[in-house]
């Protein structure tokens, strides 16, 4: 059976959290039907108690319901449509992929289809080899909009290899909503426009514009900008006496960011940082010992912690074959401190692992086995205290395990392949001890294994496979925090 919907473990994440904004709450409607697989290997919707199917339709697959009450389904044909929780149709079935989000209490769709072009004759590829004319281009069509109103928010035909568009909708507050380097007020069920060319959403209802190499700070619902004309830079000074410390390559990376890491004032020299460029850099070291200067001079490395009076300074140590920082701290005094207390703040990598705290910071060194060489660590949001540390040992074996460093205890013991985080505020885990093995669900809370059964994957959204006997996969959903299956 083709499975359309996450059938791949998933790194996607539930949260848990709860809208305490009694407007969207009002949209969010109680859920009783889930998707049930049947013994003629079809979906049904059925009460998520009893697992009795609700009517008589069935589809070749089908998701659970949103929070606002919709499902994408698949015909035999392989075609997909939404339903409401009374079955009905809304729109027709189509070959487009579709796919739904909920911000807001609204539910964003996503329609997507691949297919090929017939091209001009300047845009045939002409193979040299003579094995003929490619007179076709693969493009894809998509459509996004919001569902309830049916309002279309983008329609685009592109070349499969360029632009991609995600429903990655942001909540900046109860009435507004970003997406797509535009931010949207919500009126009955409808996006208007009130912001465009929006390089970056930051915290608190700010917002970073770009105009050509040239950036602006902006608050939502004001006109004015709070910084105005700032330009990026990879170059910052900074005074220490008589002496000029200028640090030539800060915060390059591989891949050049749309915003740069550190924004500039040119009439009044004040340099903003990354993550949230909230507070202006000390143009001056007013208290540091020689060694710090030293330090300073080699940082690569500068990142203003945010809700927090101090800046992060690091530099690169490359030692025994692990890939680490060292650090420092100055605050906006010019004040240089070799420690600061703990923050609830992370920075990490282009690919989202963690770089600050770092290991030794996290899991000291009483805590490890001299043997025990570290990898990558992750930490996602709501996990707080929480990191997922990858471990290799005198035999090369590679394990990992879940650090609680605020308690300095595994919380999970570093005996598995393969840790995956389902819900981070339920602290729900998938655990695979063996490479190649099946996963079995854990609640970290109350340290207990979930259900009896154990998956070849398990996704946040509840979705499993499972080999039967013919070694044919089988897809279908259990309850993460119950263990309980929906088949019959």
């Amino acid at each position: 059976m083709q499975y359309p919907f996450n059938a791949d473990l998933s790194d996607c994440l539930h949260t848990g959290k709860k809208d305490s904004h009694s407007q969207v709450l009002s949209k969010m409607k109680i859920i009783n039907s889930i998707p049930l697989l049947t013994q003629q290997n079809k979906f049904a919707y059925a009460d998520k108690i009893n697992l009795k199917p609700v009517n008589n339709q069935r589809y070749q697959s089908a998701s659970p319901f949103t929070p606002t009450g919709f499902a994408v389904v698949v015909n035999e044909k392989n075609e997909y449509a939404v339903v409401d929780e009374t079955g009905k149709i809304i729109g027709d079935y189509s070959a487009e992929e579709i796919n739904l989000d909920v911000v807001n209490g609204l539910t964003f769709y996503k329609k997507e289809i691949e297919y090929e072009k017939k091209m001009p004759v300047w845009k045939w590829d002409w193979n040299i080899m003579g094995s003929g004319i490619k007179k076709e281009q693969t493009y894809h069509k998509v459509e996004i909009g919001v569902l309830e109103s049916q309002q279309v928010l983008l329609h685009e035909d592109i070349p499969y290899l360029e632009d991609n568009y995600y429903l990655n909708f942001i909540s900046v507050d109860e009435n507004h909503i970003f997406w797509n380097g535009t931010l949207y007020e919500m009126k009955k069920n409808r996006l208007n426009k009130i912001e465009n060319n929006i390089a970056e959403l930051l915290e608190n209802k700010r917002f970073i514009k770009s105009t050509n190499t040239h950036f602006s700070i902006y608050q939502l619902g004001q006109k004015k900008a709070i910084h105005n004309e700032l330009k990026g830079t990879e170059t910052l000074s900074i005074l220490f006496g008589q002496e000029t410390i200028t640090l030539n390559e800060v915060n390059k990376e591989r891949y050049e960011p749309e915003v740069p890491k550190l924004l500039t004032n040119s009439k009044t020299n004040d340099v903003y940082l990354f993550p949230q460029y909230e507070k202006v850099f000390p143009k001056k070291i007013t208290k540091a010992t020689a060694s710090q200067i030293d330090f300073i001079k080699k940082a690569g490395l500068v990142y203003s912690i945010t809700n927090s009076p101090y800046f992060l300074l690091g530099v690169f140590n490359y030692d025994h074959e692990v890939w680490a920082y060292d650090w420092l701290y100055i605050d906006t005094e010019g004040k240089v401190t070799d420690s600061i207390d703990t923050y609830n703040f992370k920075v990490l990598d282009q690919v989202g692992y963690l770089v600050w705290p770092d290991r030794k910071m996290i899991l000291p060194d009483q805590y490890i086995n001299k043997n025990w060489k570290f990898g990558k660590i992750n930490s996602y949001t709501g996990m707080n205290d929480l990191y997922l540390m990858r471990i290799e040992d005198e035999k090369q074996l590679r394990t990992m395990g879940l650090w609680n460093s605020r308690e300095n205890i595994w919380e999970i013991q570093p005996e598995y392949h393969n840790i995956s985080v389902l819900d981070t505020e339920k602290e729900i885990y998938a655990l695979q001890k063996e490479e190649d093995g099946l996963y079995i669900l854990f609640d970290n809370k109350h340290k207990k294994n979930i259900g009896s059964k154990a998956y070849q994957s398990i996704n946040s959204g509840g979705l499993v496979s499972l080999k039967s006997g013919s070694e044919k996969t089988q897809y279908y959903y259990i309850n993460i925090y119950s263990g309980k299956e929906y088949k019959e």
